[in-house]
């Protein structure tokens, strides 16, 4: 296997955009990426589309409206973690050497179709409680906690789930209702200083916590938004990189994709699992990373993905988040980018707009959210429902 860099990225911004096709959101985040790599569209030998959505060969006519050159076309589905995968099986082919240069894109219009709800009065951040998800029965309380996750989370709505696991952290390790708001707090502030971020302004702890409540302790600003959007990665072989420009192509250094564990725990216990095996292949502990990109569609999964991810003991996620551990200023930045509670979850772009935050992260490129110290390791984390867990680790 040969050295992978990521060369290039490009987006376009997550958010509710009725008016914009699949194909114009898309064509416009590969233009953008390819503009950033110092390539031109005939120069990408094969391209992978993560999505949910677009139909029989949507990505096709994203590529064919670049231009017909005959390369290779393949669309990824994978849940949550489609725009991971296509970023993967574009790293696979050029690390083996199948390919030079690969194209990794996802593109959705997920927002778009939702039905708008109304404005509730006198609520905080009305742009964002404008597109949330309806609300949903309320979860069975008295669930036993030994019921296996992947049994547990079919019968259920995602936000139900993961509500109850809050409880469940709440009563049993501490967590609080301020460490779960100071997670959608962290989150907001960051997508504000995210021109490509769906949600552009701050808030404040008491409005994170007295929003509409969805399912208790959840509520809107401690939920992703389902919303509109495109991002586009470019990977090639390193000894070719410097063909092209003489940016920072930062390496990468390990990626794994793995599903369900016998135990059926496919968010925890697969996070950890996925990510000591990618760390073991970088070469690196926990400890040394600089930047984390991770899932976070409900504030508790932050918390309990900095516990599996192995940054801090069981029940101890919401502490670092308190602790301003996680913050663009502290030891372990975590979703710079707003992640999907804030910069969205348009799904197939998602786990893409992780690499190219990490890619503008590791350049210096990213203005007022820059971390400012240098960034030598990062990690994207995405789950999927159905089972699936995709670690990637780069270097610098």
């Amino acid at each position: 296997m040969r050295d992978v860099v990521v060369i290039g990225a490009g987006l376009h911004r997550y958010g509710m955009f009725p008016d914009r096709t699949s194909i114009e959101m898309g064509t416009e985040a590969i233009s953008s990426a390819l503009k950033d790599a110092g390539m031109a569209w005939k120069d990408i030998e094969a391209a992978y589309c993560g999505t949910v959505q677009p139909g029989v060969s949507g990505g096709h006519a994203i590529c064919n409206s670049m231009g017909c050159t005959g390369l290779g076309i393949t669309l990824v589905e994978n849940a949550s973690a489609s725009g991971s995968s296509a970023f993967r099986e574009a790293y696979l082919s050029v690390a083996s050497g199948e390919n030079d240069i690969v194209l990794a894109f996802g593109v959705d219009k997920l927002g778009s179709q939702l039905q708008v709800a109304p404005p509730v009065s006198g609520q905080p951040l009305k742009k964002q409680e404008n597109v949330a998800p309806p609300e949903p029965e309320p979860s069975r309380q008295g669930q036993e906690q030994d019921e296996r996750v992947d049994v547990k989370f079919r019968k259920v709505l995602p936000v139900q789930y993961f509500a109850d696991l809050a409880r469940h952290y709440m009563k049993e390790y501490g967590v609080t209702r301020e460490q779960l708001g100071q997670v959608s707090v962290k989150s907001h502030f960051n997508a504000s200083l995210n021109p490509y971020a769906h949600f552009q302004k701050p808030c404040t702890l008491e409005q994170a916590n007295n929003a509409r409540m969805v399912v208790d302790p959840l509520t809107v600003l401690h939920c992703c938004p389902m919303d509109d959007g495109a991002a586009a990665v470019v990977v090639c072989a390193k000894e070719m990189a410097r063909k092209f420009t003489d940016k920072p192509c930062p390496t990468v250094a390990a990626s794994v994709n793995r599903s369900t564990p016998p135990d059926g725990d496919f968010f925890v216990t697969l996070t950890r699992l996925a990510s000591r095996e990618a760390c073991d292949k970088a070469g690196i502990g926990p400890e040394d990373l600089d930047l984390i990109e991770l899932h976070d569609a409900f504030t508790i999964e932050e918390i309990i993905y900095l516990e599996a991810l192995g940054l801090c003991p069981t029940g101890q996620g919401g502490k670092l988040v308190e602790d301003g551990v996680t913050a663009i200023t502290g030891k372990h930045p975590v979703n710079t980018s707003g992640g999907l509670i804030s910069m969205g979850h348009p799904v197939g772009p998602t786990g893409v707009g992780q690499v190219a935050e990490i890619l503008w992260q590791m350049r210096g490129q990213c203005g007022y959210r820059q971390i400012p110290k240098r960034v030598d390791y990062a990690l994207a984390h995405m789950v999927g429902a159905g089972g699936v867990c995709l670690i990637h680790v780069f270097k610098r």
